[in-house]
């Protein structure tokens, strides 16, 4: 099993260029570490991964998909993502030049909802699991609140729009004192997904010749 270190700008969406070999009647794997431009690991939590391969005709040109690869991601975190081709598919392929690609799709897309803050008198204390806000134009439950750097990420389980006061879990509840200002956002997990092309690149197929054993 082969292991490459790739580099991803999801900013550019340009895939890193990666050739491949393939030994025909072997069983074939690579495992790609996707970095980002500055070094650190592009986190694949939420992904899940496709990748083809093709014949090559041309340049620019190919003869449709020939065939499509196992992707497993091994270690979101660590931006780590496999594919891989059985002994008996690789024997099957014609020896030659051929064109692959691999894509990841991220169904978790988080959609910006609001940005407020805490109204002004409000001191939130320790273990409060009030707020009440500036505003809270179309927040709705089950929407995730982010307060300055006491609260990351987490439901709201009610909201009293009169009050402009929204409420979370005693289990999400702040160790910190949050007072009036403090910056206030909330997320929603959206409908549409994100679909980055990680890598491309050339497969050389060279042909079997012994029988597996």
């Amino acid at each position: 099993m082969a292991n490459r270190e790739v580099t991803f700008d999801e900013d550019s969406g340009t895939p890193f260029v990666s050739n491949l070999t393939i030994q025909g009647g072997a069983s074939f794997s690579n495992t790609f570490e996707v970095k980002k431009p500055n070094g650190t690991a592009f986190d694949l939590t939420g992904y899940s991964g496709s990748a083809q391969m093709a014949k090559s005709v041309a340049v620019g040109a190919t003869l449709g998909a020939t065939e499509t690869f196992t992707v497993g991601i091994t270690s979101a975190a660590a931006g780590k993502i496999k594919v891989s081709l059985a002994a008996t598919t690789t024997r099957g392929i014609s020896a030659g030049r051929y064109v692959y690609d691999l894509l990841v799709t991220d169904s978790l897309e988080q959609v910006d909802v609001l940005s407020t803050g805490i109204a002004v008198g409000q001191t939130a204390g320790i273990g409060t699991t009030a707020f009440v806000l500036n505003k809270i134009t179309n927040v709705a439950v089950g929407d995730s609140i982010s307060v300055g750097a006491a609260i990351t990420t987490v439901p709201v389980v009610s909201i009293a729009s009169t009050l402009n006061k929204v409420t979370i879990g005693t289990a999400n509840t702040s160790p910190l004192e949050v007072l009036p200002g403090t910056a206030v956002t909330f997320t929603r997990v959206g409908s549409a997904s994100t679909i980055y092309r990680i890598v491309q690149g050339n497969i050389i197929v060279k042909a079997a010749i012994s029988e597996s054993p």
